[in-house]
């Protein structure tokens, strides 16, 4: 009787202390379970979101894929064309006045490119030599001014009618005619026809100006009538496609330097000389260096002396520095050559002399 009893106990004790232990009592259990079904519900909805924001990302991207095909005209072809950056001084410089022909397309924001330039860059990028690109003409250049102001040309309105700029050894900018910019193989002919060299007879003051004094270098033919250029001097200006070439018929004109490159004695052989310009002098004016060619008129000779010149840079012995600034056609106001200054110089000494003559005259009386 006293083992039972014993064993009662034992069994009531147990029970008590399973009920005193709350992690193990069956509303415990059932709340643990309760919350691990909660976090998995949770978990599934995290993941269906997951799915869902995924599938979603997709298909926006797809729809960014597919609005840039259909808005290719400014984004897609800007890849392959590049664009002039107008807050670049270094590239606007070498894209205007480098020399290399560039055909420009005047585009913004708010434009398009036209299909047809598209497709004469393409065909010009196989079989050509200009270089195809576009730059905002009406934003503002470092100077503050927009494209047409910066070159005096009458501004467009390119949003509404395609306008594009030829710029090519060191000249332009010439105007795209209207009329062949709706059609790809005219354009991109056109481009490379008014792209090649070709020499600028000099028939104003303003031209010699323009090309010459306010150029770091130009090249001057002086012919003894029109000037007709043979084919290998073309092929010459095409290693110097930044220096313009000129031609001055010395009937016609006159220069400032003429005693420094003699007139020519054949119509086919012009005399050849390279004006470059240097730095300031005190006065705020340039200084400028006449080198006349002296050589045979040949291609080899003429190219070796030209790549010296304004390659290399280095000073022939026939160099010289000009002491005024020279001037074409038009003498400045109380200009005086070499002959006249002289003559200028030996009548102010000879008055001078008679001046101390009359003075000693006066004082031994």
């Amino acid at each position: 009787c006293g083992g039972r009893a014993l064993a009662g106990r034992l069994v009531t004790m147990g029970a008590t202390r399973q009920e005193a232990n709350p992690n193990k009592s069956a509303k415990a259990i059932a709340e643990k379970k309760a919350h691990k079904q909660y976090l998995w519900d949770q978990r599934k909805k995290a993941t269906s979101g997951k799915d869902f924001l995924f599938k979603y990302g997709l298909a926006m991207i797809g729809a960014v894929v597919a609005c840039g095909c259909v808005f290719s005209g400014y984004t897609m072809v800007r890849g392959m064309i590049p664009t002039v950056a107008l807050d670049n001084p270094e590239q606007l410089k070498k894209v205007f006045f480098g020399g290399e022909p560039w055909l420009l397309h005047c585009m913004n924001e708010n434009t398009t490119m036209s299909p047809f330039f598209e497709r004469a860059a393409k065909k010009s990028s196989v079989d050509g030599v200009v270089k195809y690109g576009v730059i905002d003409c009406a934003g503002k250049l470092p100077s503050n001014k927009t494209f047409f102001q910066r070159f005096k040309t009458p501004a467009v309105n390119f949003t509404k009618t395609p306008v594009a700029y030829l710029f090519a050894n060191g000249a332009g900018p010439d105007k795209v005619p209207d009329k062949i910019f709706g059609d790809a193989k005219k354009l991109a002919a056109w481009a490379e026809k008014h792209s090649k060299p070709r020499v600028q007879e000099l028939s104003w003051s303003s031209s010699f100006t323009k090309l010459c004094l306010h150029r770091d270098a130009c090249v001057m033919l002086h012919s003894k009538a029109k000037y007709q250029p043979v084919d290998w001097i073309k092929e010459v200006m095409g290693s110097h496609r930044g220096v313009p070439f000129v031609s001055i018929n010395r009937k016609l004109h006159k220069t400032s330097f003429d005693d420094k490159v003699k007139a020519p004695r054949k119509e086919d052989v012009p005399r050849l000389a390279v004006l470059q310009r240097g730095a300031k002098k005190d006065d705020g004016k340039s200084e400028y260096t006449l080198t006349p060619y002296r050589g045979d008129w040949a291609k080899r000779d003429v190219a070796s002396f030209l790549k010296d010149t304004l390659g290399k840079g280095v000073r022939s012995k026939d160099a010289v520095t000009l002491e005024d600034e020279p001037w074409y056609d038009n003498p400045p106001k109380g200009y005086m050559d070499a002959k006249a200054k002289a003559s200028a110089d030996q009548n102010k000494q000879y008055r001078e002399q008679r001046r101390r003559q009359q003075q000693q005259q006066e004082q031994q009386q």
